[in-house]
Order: structure tokens, then sequence, then C-alpha cells
């Protein structure tokens, strides 16, 4: 039997899989997508999209049939193995650890934190728990943000914003599924073992695998304009690339090809013979590509990637249009004489939908492009503000660690401040000031992103105001769908500044207090060392009066012990000096000479000293 397993090495399920396989004493060959460079990993990806119609993992292929996910039944059903009598075992795989016990307590208190606001559960199996846990540490050392270990991600954030933990999907799969894709969430009702939630869970990512123009469509249509996508890459090679290998795929015939910086222009032929004009753009942070179709066409294409909304205009539409979409929900609007329709085909948090214009005839070529204009910028600032969710909630995981951190500590330092020593005030404020400089960066970052968001809020906000879209058939505005999907973040954000602004307030007082009494300490001991120095100086002047004093009088011994020779050689010659008193009279004279050779001296010293 030929077994082969397409797996991601971040895969709880992958790893579940692979085990099932050993166990049941198969050698499959094992591919690991994520571990292949960027071309293998292509022609990887197009085979499992050839055989699947989606980019799930794991995949088994059986003799060239196909296995999505960890489905034991459909495994065992086509490995020609005996069912399972009652409940499933649950298998214990050894893990070597990778991760020192801070980052697994860390992010699980940030899982736990996640599941409270999405009013839902953490997954109460502990191996489950563990490997999933793990594989979204694996991925944040890898890609430097924590993306769905059970979902192939590219490394490029744009790309991967919407599943980044916790995925765009998990609130719809929760509702659905009782469970999020990769289980890391989970419902009651999952842990109760509810029989009427599915057992497979279908990667809702991947739900909608081809975009067609509808059954009915009329053959009065305008045009239909499909944007294939919005990302951000700096590499424009690597986009002609994508260009010109998408349109390949298509099997269009192209005639003309056109370059400049952001901007691309693609004309060619469809396979019925129309024309085809492919566009990209760069522009709102994001690359934005668009098929227009002159008239009636049988176009279909697989999904790309990154698609996240088609939209197709038509003269009228028909009920069997509607119908034939197949939504799940439907926003409808009137901007003046044009009709406006977005309609979710797997659930309104996946942001899969088709948009749908009804423009009448006498509806200007200007006009209704404008109108497609203004819908592709709403698109995109959509798009943007999804990722900025994710980083919204990455920031406020950042903040919630700060505040735990940081609060405890000023806490204890105001609690110790009165009874602190010197030391320990320089310690303290080394330790501030170092997490002040990690809080005034998360600010600056705060301060970037709200920026970023005010300004495709105010995009969003002006064209809205500028539609004043009425209902269309009872159905809820498309406004309400941006306004509900978009302009909250701005409020969020707003919300998580003035935190991060409280923190470093309270931070840079603290810091200021302690500097404060550093700087009073510092200073004492400074004018304690300037007191002492002066007491020194003092001390000095006295010791060299002595010192003169003492050479005066030594001085004045000497000339008069000298003095006293020249007395008694002068009584040879006949000259009788009385000697005391002689010697009386000379002591007043040496002593004025004792001083005067000592200032001389002193004059010659310091004098000179002073003048250098």
């Amino acid at each position: 039997m030929d077994i082969t397993l397409y797996r991601l090495s971040t895969c709880h399920k992958c790893d579940s899989v692979e085990q099932f396989l050993r166990e049941n004493n198969l050698s499959p060959t094992i591919i690991v997508v994520d571990m292949l460079d960027r071309d293998s990993q292509e022609k990887v990806l197009s085979e499992v999209y050839r055989l699947t119609g989606q980019r799930s993992f794991p995949v088994t292929l059986i003799d060239g049939h196909p296995v999505i996910g960890f489905d034991e039944n459909a495994l065992r059903r086509t490995l020609k193995l005996q069912p399972v009598e009652g409940p499933k075992r649950l298998s214990v795989r050894v893990i070597k650890e990778r991760f020192a016990r801070e980052e697994i307590d860390t992010i699980f208190s940030w899982v736990k934190g996640i599941a409270e606001t999405y009013g839902c559960m953490v997954n109460p199996e502990e191996q489950v728990l563990s490997d999933i846990i793990r594989g979204l540490l694996d991925n944040e050392r890898r890609f430097g943000y924590r993306s769905c270990p059970c979902r192939l991600a590219s490394g490029i954030y744009q790309r991967d914003a919407d599943i980044i933990c916790p995925c765009a999907y998990c609130g719809w799969d929760l509702e659905l599924y009782g469970r999020c894709y990769c289980a890391l969430y989970v419902t009651e009702r999952h842990i109760a073992g509810d029989t009427s939630l599915p057992e497979y869970l279908v990667d809702t990512r991947e739900t909608v695998t081809h975009i067609e123009v509808p059954k009915e469509a009329p053959s009065d249509a305008l045009r239909f304009v499909i944007r294939i996508g919005s990302y951000s890459i700096i590499d424009r090679t690597q986009i002609k690339n994508e260009v010109r290998q998408f349109i390949d795929t298509l099997g269009l015939k192209i005639e003309r090809e056109r370059w400049k910086d952001g901007y691309g222009v693609v004309s060619g032929k469809d396979t019925d013979g129309k024309d085809v004009l492919y566009k990209v753009e760069e522009g709102m942070d994001v690359y934005t590509h668009e098929i227009w179709f002159t008239g009636r066409t049988k176009f279909s294409f697989p999904r790309p990637p990154m698609i996240d909304a088609s939209i197709f205009v038509y003269n009228s539409i028909s009920t069997a249009m509607r119908e034939d979409l197949g939504e799940k929900e439907r926003f409808g609007s009137k901007v003046g004489n044009v009709s406006l329709y977005s309609v979710f085909r797997s659930g309104r948090l996946e942001g899969d939908r088709i948009a749908i214009i009804a423009a009448p005839s006498k509806v200007s070529e200007d006009a209704l492009e404008r109108l497609v204009e203004q819908i592709i910028k709403l698109e995109n600032c959509y798009y943007l503000l999804k990722g900025e969710r994710q980083k919204y909630i990455l920031a406020s995981d950042r903040i919630n660690q700060l505040e735990i951190s940081l609060v405890g500590k000023i806490g204890s330092i105001n609690l110790n401040l009165p009874k602190a020593s010197p030391d320990d005030l320089k310690d303290w404020l080394y330790t501030l000031s170092e997490s002040y400089g990690e809080v005034s960066s998360l600010a600056e970052e705060l301060r970037h992103y709200l920026t970023a968001t005010t300004t495709r809020i105010d995009v969003i906000r002006n064209i809205l105001r500028e539609w004043d879209d009425k209902s269309a058939e009872s159905l809820p505005p498309l406004s309400v769908f941006y306004r509900e999907a978009t302009l909250s973040l701005g409020d969020d954000y707003q919300r998580l500044s003035m935190r991060i602004d409280g923190i470093r307030r309270e931070m840079t007082d603290l810091i200021t207090i302690l500097r404060t009494r550093v700087d009073l300490i510092t200073q004492e001991q400074s004018l304690e060392l300037q007191k002492s120095m002066d007491e020194t100086a003092k001390t000095q002047v006295e010791l060299q009066k002595t010192v003169e004093g003492l050479s005066i009088i030594v001085l004045t011994y000497y000339i008069v012990s000298i003095s006293k020779f020249l007395f008694e050689g002068l009584r040879y010659l006949g000259l009788h000096i009385p000697e005391p008193v002689a010697t009386a009279l000379l002591v007043p004279i040496a002593f004025l000479i004792s001083i005067a050779l000592t200032w001389k001296v002193k004059e010659k010293l310091f004098g000179r000293k002073d003048r250098h």
C-alpha cells in the first residue's frame, strides 16, 4: 500500500495521523511541508490543492485517495482497518522539551485570557493543549507571531494576519463546530461530547475553493471586477511573477504587458475571445489585484490563497442568481440608483464574500468606476484593519504582562521607600529605567498603530458618509457591516493607549521621586565631603603656621648660637664684650632675621606657584 503523509512540523493533528499510521504498522512517506524551500513548497501545495481542493493539513494520500485532517474513521475505512469499538483511545506522546517553563506559563496565561474574551474554554485535554502551545511557541520563534500551528504560514505578517491566534475564523468555528480549527478553544458542548456537533472540522479558511460567475448571469451584464487579493510584498519582481503565473493557470492569452513602479497592466483575451484586463496597483499599504472583463463570460478559476472578496457588476440581479449564491448572511444597500449586495458564503467572520453591484444602464461609466474604486478602498481598509486587530490582541497581551510585572514592583517600591537605603534607591532606579524603555517602545508602537488605524477608519467613514446608503430589500445596509467590523478598533486602540500612558505616567512619577532622593543623598554626601575637606584645609593651615613658628625659633637659636663663636673670637682679640648682654641684645635681632628669611622663602615657594 502506497501511503504519503503531507504534514506540518507544528501541527498536533499531523502528529496524531503519523502516530496512528505507525501504531498500525504502516510506514508512510512523510513530507513536512513547512520545512521545504519555497519552490518545493509551492509544488507540494499545488499537488495538495489538485488532490483536495484545499490547502489544509494533514493530508494522507492512500493509493491515490486523499484523507484530509485526522479523521480516524475515514482513515480506517480507506486503509480497510477494523473500526474501533467504544470511545477512542487518547495516545500519549513523549515531547522533547524545547521551551522554558516561563515561556509555556506565559503563553498559557495568554490563552486563558483569550478564552475568557471569546466566552469559551481552553481545551481540557492536557496532551492536546501541550502540543498546541508548543506549536504556537515554535511559530512565534520562527515568524515573530503566533500563527495557528495547524495551518501553513507564509512568514509574511499581512498574509498570515487571519490565522494569527486567535484566528479570524475562531468565533465562527466555535459556533458551528464547538471548537476552533486546532481545538485550542472549545465550548461546553464540545467538552460534554454533544453528538450534534460535527466529528470532523473543516478548515473554514479553505471552504470556498472556486469563485464562479453565477449560472444565471444576465446577457446584458456590464462587466466583472474580481478582486484577487490584497497584501504587502516588498519584492515587486515577485509580484510580477505571481501575476504571470496566475494568468497562466487561467489559460488567458497575454497580448500586452506594462509595468511602472508599483503599477502593472496586463491585457489579453479569455477563452471566449473577450477582452480581459488584469490590473495590479500598489496603494494604501497593499497591492490590489483586479480582473476586468468586458461583457458576459463563463470565466471560473481556483480560489487564490489571499482572496477575500469578489465584485461582480450587472445591470440587474435575478432571483435565481441570489439562490445560486447559497449565502449564509447578506447585506444590501442603495447608493443613489445603484444596488450593492454583500454575500457571505461561510460565515461573517471568515471574510470570504461576494459583492454584487446592480447598476442600471443609465449609470455613467465614470460613476460606476468610482463606485467600484470606493468598494475596493473599503475592502482594503477592512482587510488591513483585520491585520491591525491581530496586532491589537498581541499589544494588549504585552500590556497585560507589563502591568502584572510592574504593578507589583511599583507597589513594593512605594511601600519600602521611606526606609530604603541609598543602594536600594539606585537599584530601583536602574530597574525602573530599564522597564521604562520597554513601556515607551510599546507606547510608540501603539501610537503608530493608532495613527494607521485612524487613517483607515477615516477613509471608511468618508466613503460611507458620501454613500449615505439606504437598506435594499429589507436587508441591513452594507455600511452596517463596515462600521461593526472596523470602527470599534479605533476606540480599542485608544483605550489601550490610555492604559500604557497611565503606566508610563506612574513610572515617570516614581522615577522622578527616586531620582530626587538619589540626588539629595548625593548632594548630602558632597556637602559632607566638602566639609571634611574644609576641616582638613584648616588643619593644614594651623600645621603650617606651627611649622613656620618652629622654623623661626630654630633659625633664631642657630643665629644666636653662631654669634657666640663671634663673641669668643672678639674676646681673643682683646675686645671685651659681655657675652650674656650681647646674646640678649642679639636675640631680637636674630628673631627678626629669622622672620625675614622665613617670609622670603615662603614668598619664593608659594608666590611662584600662584603665578603659575
